[in-house]
């Protein structure tokens, strides 16, 4: 037997300084909106339970799959269920589906397990055998007909590649940027500016009163803008923002752009920069490019996963699962409206009113 293990340094210290692990990472701003909108997206769209027949794929609503799919758990909806599925995948790389079986042996229940407490094994014939323990710390081992392993990116084929872990630096300084910030306000104070009195026994006093005067004059929004004027030998000086400030939102902006990479996010998307501006055309083409590029191939691999597994989705029954993303890809009104009319062509079109009412989501229209 070989045994696929995670490493014996999880977490390695970044240069930075700082530890980032997969759940530490949610404390980092970027990360958490990424995963954030990975996760809710993906939670957002229906997953069907679909059946191939010779009429073409059909709704299997009252299958076994289906009904699991619907609800894995009690207490547990299937957004619920599938914001959590991604939100392993994004952050580890990979997510474990475990397999509950009822007294009759048959399928009951769906749970995720957290990636970092199960390890692979590859049995004699490449069979996957996965271990890890209970809640009193009892080892399980289970196989395929038990646990379904969604993959994202692997190198070795056993175990998915976890952005946050092969990423750290750039979370680690993403960590860092933030921490600086916080100590910054927390241990200083910058004032907008300096009054200054010459030294003398009276110096206190006056200090005071210009203090008070200057701030009945000119603080708040009724005072904005207004001309100050100083008597005697006082004097102001304002404090304007040093250069290492001014590098340091430029940092933030960069580690920005930076962490949205690592996890195929737009940075516009997540509150960063853009260096176009932004149209109507252009965020619905940049939210195409989004759904195609950023969420398909997570929404394959767990269709994919699922497919496979015997015990939901049996070899011959023609059953697959499928996420719907009609609802993200449509278009304008016009757009649609101008696609349907080439559809119902009496001669080259491809639909029926019947199918453009139900993707419409409007009712079937009364029997003629």
């Amino acid at each position: 037997m070989v045994r696929a293990t995670l490493p014996a340094v999880l977490f390695p210290t970044t240069s930075a300084g700082v530890i980032v692990s997969e759940r530490g990472a949610l404390s980092i701003a970027d990360a958490y909106a990424c995963t954030r909108v990975l996760s809710d997206t993906v939670a957002s769209l229906p997953l069907h339970t679909y059946r191939r027949t010779s009429a073409g794929r059909v709704r299997a609503d009252e299958t076994l799959a289906a009904r699991l799919l619907s609800r894995p758990a009690p207490a547990v909806t299937q957004s619920n269920f599938v914001g959590q599925l991604v939100a392993h995948l994004v952050l580890h790389g990979e997510a474990f589906i475990v397999i509950y079986e009822d007294s009759d042996g048959r399928p009951a229940q769906l749970a995720l397990l957290p990636p970092n407490v199960v390890s692979v094994a590859i049995e004699r014939g490449g069979v996957p055998l996965y271990q890890w323990a209970d809640d009193l710390g009892n080892p399980i081992v289970a196989g395929t007909e038990h646990v379904i392993h969604v993959k994202g990116m692997s190198i070795d084929g056993l175990r998915g590649v976890s952005p946050v872990r092969e990423a750290r630096e750039a979370l680690g300084f993403a960590s860092a940027l933030a921490t600086t910030g916080s100590a910054f306000f927390a241990n200083g104070a910058r004032p907008s500016g300096l009054l200054t009195v010459p030294p003398g026994p009276n110096a206190e006093e006056h200090l005071k009163n210009l203090r008070d005067g200057w701030s009945a004059s000119h603080q708040g929004s009724r005072n904005a803008g207004r001309t100050g004027f100083l008597v005697g030998d006082a004097t102001f000086q304002p404090v304007q923002m040093p250069l290492a400030d001014a590098e340091w939102l430029g940092s933030c902006e960069y580690s920005t752009r930076q962490v949205a990479r690592i996890f195929r996010v737009p940075s516009w998307m997540i509150g960063g920069g853009t260096a176009d501006s932004l149209t109507y055309s252009t965020v619905a083409e940049q939210a195409r490019a989004f759904v195609t590029f950023s969420l398909r191939p997570w929404l394959v691999a767990i269709e994919q996963a699922l497919g496979a597994c015997e015990a939901l989705f049996p070899t011959g029954s023609g059953l697959y699962p499928h996420f719907e993303l009609d609802a993200l890809l449509r278009g304008a009104p016009e757009q649609r409206a101008g696609v349907y009319t080439q559809a119902l062509n009496s001669e080259t079109g491809w639909m029926t009113r019947a199918e453009i009412r139900a993707l419409e989501d409007l009712p079937r229209e009364p029997d003629a």
